[in-house]
């Protein structure tokens, strides 16, 4: 179960769209949630040295200064609302290494945020930022679209369902544990997904599915599968997403090689384009992971 859930911010009200559901996951499961902006640099523009833009110390103060504010003004909002614990931080250094140093040293369980607009496109810099922190964080993503036509993503179903994508590789089954992670605080039932790209694949697919689900439910879970026949992995998963009107999707963001493997850029990319409901995320281990770390200026707990 998360004990540690990292919401980050970039000052819009876009970015502010991942709080419901990581307030929702924070009092479920009894977790402290960290609260966190990145710093922005107040430079002197167009002023630059050997190729470095210069910073204005009194502007960059002053910048901090809103900052802090900033993340105080909703850490102190978040605490009325009966959380165990919120947390407020302003980070310094590149946005991807800070969050994913922050989340090491602090044992985030857990990373949510807004990456997609209304649209169905993906704001460029928290856009960029997930896939940076796929890249530096092994913390999961719960990646959050915000609510479009008056409906609210972050109300989740009495008996929530988690939908968990896999291809029979062990890289994607990684995502299992999360999922059960997300999943223990709600209560939730699970799903089990495969998508069999060629016909004479199915036998053995439906063994793997029964096998895994025989696991779960050995462990006291409720679980169903369902084994799809596609060409079309992504297309299939989200069909069955919206069939079976889960609550949340759950997948690898990499797999070995080729259909119907789970790689970002192919799979997961299209899946995240197109899904209606939060996406858990997971980097497998063994992919590249933190390659640094920045200095951190956090708040004292709210």
């Amino acid at each position: 179960m998360a004990r540690h859930i990292l919401v980050p911010l970039d000052g819009s009200a876009f970015s502010e769209e991942a709080l419901p559901m990581a307030e929702s996951l924070a009092r479920a499961a009894q977790a402290t949630l960290h609260v966190v902006r990145i710093h922005a640099p107040a430079t002197q523009a167009p002023v630059s040295l050997e190729g470095m833009p210069v910073i204005d110390p009194e502007q960059d103060a002053a910048r901090w200064e809103s900052e802090r504010a900033y993340v105080r003004r909703i850490g102190d909002r978040l605490s009325t609302r009966a959380l165990p614990c919120v947390r407020t931080a302003v980070l310094e250094g590149p946005v991807a290494e800070a969050l994913a140093t922050y989340a090491l040293l602090n044992d985030v369980d857990l990373i949510v945020m807004s990456t997609h607009g209304r649209n169905g496109l993906a704001r460029a810099w928290m856009g960029s930022v997930a896939d940076a922190l796929m890249r530096d964080s092994s913390a999961p993503l719960l990646l959050v679209r915000p609510p479009a036509g008056g409906s609210d993503p972050t109300v989740v179903r009495e008996t929530p369902r988690i939908l968990i994508a896999l291809d029979g590789t062990r890289l994607a089954e990684e995502v299992i544990e999360p999922a059960l992670e997300l999943g223990r605080a709600l209560d939730a039932e699970y799903l089990l997904v495969r998508v069999a790209v060629k016909a004479e694949a199915q036998a053995e697919a439906a063994d793997y599915l029964t096998g895994i689900a025989w696991w779960l439910r050995d462990r006291g879970l409720r679980v169903e599968t369902r084994l799809l026949r596609s060409e079309r992995p992504a297309e299939a998963i989200l069909e069955q997403a919206a069939e079976d009107r889960a609550s949340f999707v759950a997948m690898a963001t990499h797999g070995r090689s080729g259909l119907p493997r789970l790689v970002m850029g192919s799979v997961a990319a299209a899946v995240l384009s197109g899904v209606q409901v939060p996406l858990l995320l997971r980097r497998p281990a063994g992919q590249p992971q933190l390659r640094g770390t920045r200095p951190l200026h956090a708040e004292a707990a709210v």
